[in-house]
């Protein structure tokens, strides 16, 4: 009995610590720094949360021996060959604990936590959008406070409006595929306080006028509507994803499609065509083992002489998912990474026939990933990584775990 106890409060310990990670999230940047150590506020709470767990006995590790082995082994083998071949030791290793290693420890640490309490599913995915919330009031102060950037976007802590949007939408379509319409009406404080929430995560969006994360969320829900609810959707979420298009084209305004028209050479299109000639060029001088995880600034500035002039100068990301992966982790990453996404929504078929709703959920975020990572890097940031890493975890748990299924569906 004593024993039971024991493992019972630190169980308890675990889920909290799970929970905070998720809504806080969003600030990472607070950074701690001793000599050489850096890490910032969200990397010392997953690895406070390691040590709890760690030290419990009853931890499980079906997960390590699942068939996402094979892929995260290699993105990891690419992301240390590529740190060998490029000798970016501090920096490189540095992106490898923060944005690899700690994501992934987290997510299974969830995933034991998960099979202990089914309840912290819904409870994760509720700390994530009441993060999102958070966040998105302060972005209300800043807004009535003027605080934007030159050309009037949104950007609160976050070094760009772009990287405002690529947390929020995420946070967006877990409150948006969890909201139920049908009960707005009732007498249900949840349902209200869901909806207000949702409400100020989508006028931020709003305020960040990012053109990449408004389109990419706009085909992530047409490809729901088609292929996922086509027979449900019509008779409830029709006219918001009809609204959620006309506000699309409404943000990006005229300006916008014009400068794709005209491809405007100071446009922001223009920007990322030379941005990605100059990823590929990087390419196709090393091919296999890329230039390194967080050398792309300084290389971007190297091959300047190749695209006079730049339009942009500070570019820490090649703006593209996949440009990313093969530049920071090497021919082996990019391939790793494929090979992942190859068996999400291969087991996402299975995920979705379980258990509707959840997941949707999953295709929906990861689609959203994907897309986005056409004109922007999705993934190469702490609470992306994260919540990455977190719906991969989802996906499995769903396939795995048919009892859950059953009772939930």
């Amino acid at each position: 009995m004593k024993n039971d106890k024991i493992n019972f409060k630190s169980f308890n310990v675990e889920i909290f610590l799970i929970l905070t990670i998720l809504f806080l999230l969003p600030f990472y940047f607070i950074k701690f720094k001793y000599s050489w150590i850096s890490l910032n506020l969200v990397e010392v709470l997953i690895s406070l949360l390691f040590l709890f767990w760690f030290f419990n006995k009853e931890k499980k590790f079906s997960i390590l021996n699942s068939q996402f082995s094979i892929p995260v082994s290699l993105i990891f083998t690419g992301l240390f060959l590529s740190i060998i071949a490029n000798k970016n030791y501090y920096v490189g290793l540095g992106i490898i604990k923060g944005w690899f290693l700690l994501p992934i420890i987290f997510s299974v640490i969830f995933y034991d936590s998960l099979e202990k309490n089914e309840k912290l599913l819904d409870w994760s995915l509720a700390a994530l959008f009441f993060g999102g919330a958070l966040v998105s009031i302060e972005g209300i102060y800043y807004w009535f406070s003027g605080l934007l950037t030159f050309d009037g976007r949104l950007d609160i802590f976050y070094d760009s409006p772009n990287q405002l949007a690529m947390y929020l939408a995420p946070v967006f379509l877990i409150g948006f595929l969890r909201f139920d319409l049908s009960n707005l009406l009732r007498s249900n404080l949840r349902i209200r306080l869901h909806a207000i929430c949702l409400l100020l995560i989508t006028f931020n969006l709003y305020l960040t006028k990012s053109y990449g994360a408004w389109l990419a969320i706009s085909l992530t829900l047409v490809a729901i509507f088609c292929l996922k609810y086509r027979k449900i959707w019509p008779k409830k979420y029709f006219f918001i994803v009809l609204i959620i298009f006309v506000a699309f084209v409404t943000i990006t305004g005229f300006e916008k499609f014009e400068n794709i028209k005209n491809l405007g050479e100071r446009s922001s299109l223009a920007s990322r065509i030379m941005i990605w000639k100059s990823a590929v060029l990087m390419i196709k001088s090393n091919p296999l083992f890329g230039i390194g995880p967080g050398s792309f600034q300084s290389k971007y500035l190297e091959y300047q002489k190749y695209f006079p002039p730049y339009l942009e100068w500070a570019v820490p990301q090649p703006h593209n998912l996949y440009l990313a992966f093969w530049l920071e982790s090497g021919i082996i990453g990019l391939t790793g990474f494929i090979w992942l996404m190859i068996l999400f929504f291969r087991d996402n078929k299975r995920a979705i026939k379980n258990n509707r709703s959840y997941g949707t959920l999953c295709f929906a975020i990861i689609l959203y990933f994907l897309i986005h990572g056409l004109v922007d890097t999705t993934y190469w940031r702490n609470d992306m990584a994260v919540v990455f890493w977190i719906v991969i975890t989802i996906n499995f748990y769903l396939v795995e775990k048919p009892l859950f299924l059953r009772k939930n569906t």
